[in-house]
């Protein structure tokens, strides 16, 4: 008996006397555990203090603690900075104040204290601090919003951004309870491209009209293109085309293409090749160990873009002098990299480069092949051909190789290659390369630690008709805390001399200070040496404002050779460029004033030029139209939409539990969707959940959370899914939610005449078929609820287990309820059970 009351009967404290004489002193608010999310997703969980007008008070110590924001104790309350260092604030309790900066706000009606601890309310830290918390009583959470961008936002995106390239490719641990698979249609019309530039100045007017379209036809991806200029004939070569299809799932064809297809050819092409080409290698990416390291230039301010096998990677913003550099994790199969490069005021000229990437493995015990066949869109419209093996002998060690035929190849129209690729262990990669008669190459790519790689490339040229020997290849890069040290030497040995060049970078950021600077030096036989030294600055201004300047000084002639400077901002969200440069030796001097700006359905520019003497003006204009159910919707965007797709994910209350949208069913408005590699636009108007840009036949996982709707009744039939994106075309996703029923009661003990509350019973409920899909413990005060029965019929009991090793019965047994369909889900009230001891069994006679 006495564990029995150790079991069930509560210990009463001092300190639990307090507490209930707290509420009982206080009894206008209610303590409840909130959870707290932010726009990005993120959430964590804090008590608050609920007033009877739903107002909401907050221990401030705690949640700034979770924010990151510096927070002191004192004698009389707290203090630290909120935004940047020199926005200092204080909270004295004793004079009921708070101060940020030179601003003073009286807190005296807006606090309160509960077992010590001070509470201060919602909008009091909202008018303080800038930041806003949301509260909604249904769910129990809050939406938290700030003026600035929090500290604790500032680690979750530096993290991303150190971790992005893992988390986009190593599909996530999640379980997916829903697969959407491909839709396939013979022809269904889909996207629209459409672009138009002009050009005028010192009689030099141009204007070029750029189209594009995007179906679905023979149940893969179509895209047609033309390019014309008003300076130049039309002809056959301004027409771009092409169609391919991906089946993963497929054993021996996993890839398909016809039209203008991308070889990385051994001999030299002389112009577009038009045939087909099928692989049997997944477009999935599978990473292996290991890195290398991408560092080039580009333009200043521009956005780069990593592309795998289509699919986006990594992006990162080059520096003011243009450097980029990208960690590309090293990965099986053939793969397809491409980077893409957009200017600061969304330029026409963003291009695409294809990269020859050395370092990919095949699978251990994997034949891998992708044939070619085309012809070159040369005066010769020459044949080609060309067959690619690979085959992963260890995991670790691949051999590829294959043949390449072009009818006009004068030494030999057959060529055949071999290479080995071997990864001894992850931060080293050795890759040989064997062309006969022409090239040998050794690769080897080691990544140091402390984020250092080091790269030797060397080519031996075997083609006797050059008098070209070797070329030797040698770079270094090293990046610590906000800087990158690159060093680079080329040495490019020929019969009779030797051209070497070693080039210098440092790039370094010091708050809102960027600092580049770059050396460049070479020499050759029978050559004057030459060394030049470009530094460049920048700095932010302001929010919006950026100025940078650049120099390029000549240390061997002692002397600048050139001075720039550019100013870019932001105004009524147009953003403006502004740029001066001056040719010193030349004397010459030019200047660009640009502008953009962005429409509901297009992006326009305009910029105006001055150079030797003369202005030149160019404006450009683009959009896309994307068509959803035939031409009944159309969605209109600025950016380029062919060989894309989307998803419409409309989530609605499934009263009837049927998976459809029926008649009378209502949509649902969410508050967030979490999708890996891309987001979502929530809609008020119409509550769609709209997914822009995404790739065809890749694979998208989305998630949801119970914080994303507005009634705590209300269940995603299914949390997470998978879906296959349709090319050129907008996919209907419907997101069926349940309304779950709650059910409550309470747990007496009854021990001789005495009758009280019971806490630590296990309650279980049981489906129509007998089956468990629930259990809860009642509380201190005997009381217990579980909110999350679908509609229909349930047994509720106390556990027979527990009742039997206590020796205690329960009346009545067990009770009989049922649960109906209800918007806002149905309630189930009074349901007690009373426990009491059995009697002892009489002994036989």
């Amino acid at each position: 008996m006495g564990i029995v009351c150790l079991f069930f009967c509560p210990l009463t404290t001092n300190a639990q006397y307090q507490e209930a004489n707290r509420f009982e002193y206080n009894p206008n608010y209610t303590e409840l555990l909130i959870t707290v999310y932010t726009e990005d997703g993120f959430k964590f969980d804090v008590r608050a203090l609920i007033s009877e007008d739903n107002i909401m008070f907050l221990n401030v110590e705690a949640i700034f603690n979770v924010l990151k924001i510096k927070c002191l104790p004192t004698l009389n309350g707290l203090k630290g900075f909120i935004e940047n260092e020199t926005n200092f604030y204080s909270i004295d309790y004793n004079k009921k104040q708070i101060k940020v900066g030179t601003k003073s706000i009286n807190i005296e009606d807006h606090t309160l204290e509960e077992l010590g601890v001070k509470y201060i309310s919602a909008p009091i830290i909202s008018q303080a601090f800038g930041i806003t918390f949301t509260f909604n009583k249904r769910s129990l959470t809050a939406k938290l919003t700030a003026s600035f961008v929090l500290p604790f936002m500032k680690q979750v995106l530096r993290e991303k951004n150190r971790k992005n390239i893992l988390n986009l490719q190593r599909k996530p641990s999640i379980i997916i309870d829903t697969i959407i698979p491909r839709h396939y249609n013979f022809f269904k019309f889909g996207s629209v491209d459409w672009g138009l530039n002009t050009s005028q100045g010192a009689g030099n007017n141009n204007t070029s009209i750029n189209l594009g379209i995007g179906t679905e036809l023979f149940f893969g991806e179509a895209d047609f293109s033309m390019n014309y200029n008003t300076k130049s004939k039309f002809d056959i070569n301004q027409l771009r085309y092409r169609w391919r299809t991906v089946n993963n799932d497929h054993k021996f064809i996993k890839q398909a293409q016809l039209g203008q297809i991308s070889v990385n050819s051994i001999s030299k092409l002389d112009g577009q090749l038009i045939g087909a080409s099928i692989n049997n290698s997944s477009t999935e990416i599978k990473t292996a160990s290991g890195f290398y390291n991408i560092i080039n230039t580009t333009e200043p301010n521009w956005m780069v873009e990593l592309y795998i096998n289509d699919v986006l990677i990594d992006y990162t913003q080059a520096d003011p002098t243009g450097l980029y550099q990208f960690k590309v994790p090293i990965v099986y199969g053939y793969i397809n990299t491409k980077l893409k490069f957009y200017g600061p005021l969304g330029e026409e000229r963003s291009v695409e480069r294809t990269l020859n990437t050395p370092y990919s493995l095949t699978a251990s015990k994997t034949l891998e092949y992708k044939l070619s066949t085309a012809i070159v869109q040369d005066s010769l419209k020459s044949r080609f051909a060309k067959a690619d093996f690979s085959y992963g002998i260890t995991q670790n060690l691949t051999f590829n190789g294959g043949l390449e035929y072009l009818s006009s190849n004068p030494n030999g129209v057959f060529s055949s290659f071999a290479n080995v690729n071997f990864q001894p262990y992850s931060r080293l990669n050795i890759n040989l390369s064997y062309i006969p008669d022409k090239r040998l190459i050794s690769l080897i790519n080691l990544n140091l630690k402390g984020s250092g790689f080091l790269k030797v490339y060397y080519l031996k040229d075997l083609d006797v008709q050059t008098n070209k020997s070797a070329d030797l290849k040698i770079n270094f890069s090293k990046g610590f805390k906000a800087n990158l040290l690159t060093v680079n030497y080329n040495r490019s040995m020929f019969e009779s001399f030797a051209f070497n060049q070693v080039d210098f970078t440092f790039s370094s950021t010091y708050k809102k200070l960027s600092i580049n600077s770059s050396t460049y030096m070479n020499w050759a036989k029978g050559n004057p040496f030459q060394l030049n030294t470009q530094l460049l600055l920048s700095r932010k201004l302001a929010k919006n404002l950026r100025l940078s300047t650049s120099t390029i000084y000549n240390l061997v002639e002692n002397k600048f050779n050139n001075l720039n400077a550019n100013i870019q901002t932001i105004i009524l969200k147009t953003p403006l460029i502004a740029n001066f440069n001056r040719d010193i030796e030349s004397k010459a001097i030019s200047f660009t004033i640009a502008a953009i700006f962005d429409l509901p359905f297009s992006r326009v520019g305009v910029s105006s030029s001055y150079n030797n003497n003369s202005f030149n003006f160019s404006e450009y204009a683009r959009g896309s139209l994307l068509f959803g159910d035939g031409f009944k919707n159309v969605y209109v965007g600025k950016n380029s939409s062919i060989g894309k797709g989307g998803i419409l994910l409309h989530p609605f209350l499934d009263l009837n539990e049927n998976g459809k949208l029926d008649k009378g069913e209502k949509k649902v408005l969410l508050s967030s969707v979490k999708i890996l590699g891309a987001k979502a636009v929530i809609s008020k108007k119409d509550s769609i959940v709209r997914v822009f840009d995404l790739n065809a036949f890749v694979k998208y996982n989305i998630e949801f959370s119970a914080i994303g709707l507005n009634n705590i009744s209300w269940r995603f039939k299914y949390k997470t899914y998978k879906v296959l994106v349709d090319p050129n075309q907008y996919k209907h996703v419907f997101v069926p939610i349940i309304s779950v029923g709650e059910v409550n009661g309470t747990v007496y003990l009854k021990s001789g005449k005495t009758l009280r509350e019971q806490r630590g019973v296990r309650l279980q409920f049981y489906d129509k078929e007998g089956i468990k899909v629930a259990e809860t413990l009642s509380e201190f005060d005997g009381y217990y609820s579980y909110l999350g029965l679908k509609p229909g019929k349930y047994t509720v009991r106390v556990d027979e287990t527990q009742l039997k090793n206590l020796n205690y019965k329960a009346l009545p047994k067990v009770h009989q309820v049922t649960i109906k369909v209800s918007e806002y889900g149905d309630i189930i009230d009074g349901l007690d059970f009373t426990l009491s001891e059995k009697e002892p069994k009489k002994p036989k006679e």
